[in-house]
């Protein structure tokens, strides 16, 4: 009994799993428009490299070794004490040194800021590319939506149009109708099925390009409508807005190593020398000399410029203010529009379902009049038209501000 209830239960799991599997949600498709775009790659290999170029300033307190050897002719007079039996002009040098840093003035720690704050805007930028699908996916997903709806509307035309054709050829057959008026009926039928025809092919396309956007085909997968965001709030919050801020950062950190270039450098420094043959200090062949002590090293002419430096940093900061203010005046601006049009969309929209009732009555109207005799045939077919168009009209406009809403949410960073 338990394993019975076990394979229900496991039956009932896999049913659910593939009806979601069937359904799409514009959700679901920025998702994996952003998963499945190649550029989302980028993320990786920046992590990566900052990883590398951090170690890379990490070994900057490592002990630093440089060797230099030489062996050449030696012009001028060489210093000797005394006789070294040895006149050779030409002699061995080697010179060898071994620096230990003890403090770099900061350089390390500000080089590592540096490097965190160009890959955050490098982080950002990326993120600025991906956020830009979500237009795409809005275009395709609502023009999908929006076909869906039509054909909908053609289909409750077709079969007003077929139930009038089934109710002619019955009168036809008993003599009762002209033959006209059955071929009227299946002139319009065809020129719906052409308008279905021109739709399904239209939406063919759509699809094919959501499915090559979001790396899954969804030819088999049913497009779930969105609710209409109700509440809409005028706080930005744009991927752009964090890339100025990463920017803002980057220049901070530059501006902070101009301050360690003025700092002086403190270490341990070992130098040897070796000469062959030697100066003479009795019947050595060979000279060595050591150094060993406490080095330190301060380059001033940071001092010159430090003024100016100072300057460009405010230039560099006033062009992301710059930048940053016009960004958000163009998506208030943007913001403006879509609210406009979501009011007058809005507007349209309360009126589109009175006009479909009345729409619907009068093709009732005629519909009762062509029964009984009283009507021609063309009125009958006019008033079915209109109300096709009345309900095609409606559900273009619901679905103009359903994708309305949903830009504004996009323009402003949902």
């Amino acid at each position: 009994m338990r394993k019975l209830n076990l394979l229900k239960y496991i039956g009932i799991l896999f049913f659910i799993n593939v009806t979601s599997a069937q359904t799409l949600t514009i959700d679901q498709s920025y998702q994996l428009a952003v998963e499945n775009y190649p550029l989302i790659k980028q993320y990786e290999l920046i992590e990566k490299s900052k990883e590398y170029t951090i170690s890379n300033a990490n070994k900057a307190y490592l002990p630093q070794v440089s060797i230099t050897a030489i062996e050449g002719y030696v012009f001028g007079d060489f210093p000797t004490m005394g006789n070294s039996g040895n006149d050779s002009k030409f002699k061995f040098i080697g010179l060898g040194q071994v620096n230990q840093v003890i403090w770099d003035g900061g350089a390390t720690k500000t080089q590592k800021k540096i490097i965190e704050a160009s890959s955050n805007v490098d982080k950002a930028s990326v993120e600025v590319s991906l956020y830009e699908l979500r237009s795409r996916v809005n275009q395709l997903y609502f023009g999908m939506l929006l076909i869906d709806e039509r054909l909908k509307q053609l289909e409750i035309q077709n079969t007003i149009l077929r139930n009038n054709i089934d109710k002619v050829n019955k009168l036809h057959e008993n003599g009762l109708n002209y033959k006209t008026d059955v071929d009227e009926m299946k002139v319009e039928q065809l020129n719906l099925n052409r308008q279905k025809k021109d739709f399904q092919y239209t939406r063919n396309g759509y699809q094919t390009m959501l499915s090559y956007l979001i790396g899954k085909n969804i030819g088999q997968s049913k497009l779930e409508k969105p609710v209409n965001p109700i509440a809409f709030d005028t706080l930005i919050k744009r991927p752009e807005q964090l890339r100025f801020a990463n920017q803002r950062n980057l220049v901070t950190a530059q501006a902070d190593m101009q301050k360690v270039n003025l700092m002086p450098k403190v270490g341990l420094l070992g130098a040897g020398v070796v000469l062959a043959p030697g100066i003479n200090l009795g019947n050595n062949k060979i000279s060595t000399v050591g150094v060993a002590g406490l080095s330190v090293g301060w380059d001033i002419k940071g001092l010159y410029k430090n003024s100016n430096e100072k300057e460009l940093t405010k230039q560099q900061l006033n062009q992301i203010d710059i930048q940053e203010e016009t960004f958000l005046f163009n998506t208030r601006f943007q913001m403006n529009q879509k609210t406009a049009d979501i009011e007058r969309q809005t507007a349209i929209l309360k009126d589109d379902d009175d006009i479909v009732k009345l729409r619907q009555t009068i093709r009732e109207g005629y519909q009762l009049k062509y029964d009984t005799g009283a009507g021609p045939l063309i009125d009958l077919l006019n008033a079915t038209e209109k109300e096709g168009n009345a309900r095609a009209e409606k559900a273009l406009h619901e679905i103009q501000l359903l994708m309305t809403a949903y830009e504004y949410q996009t323009i402003k960073g949902n």
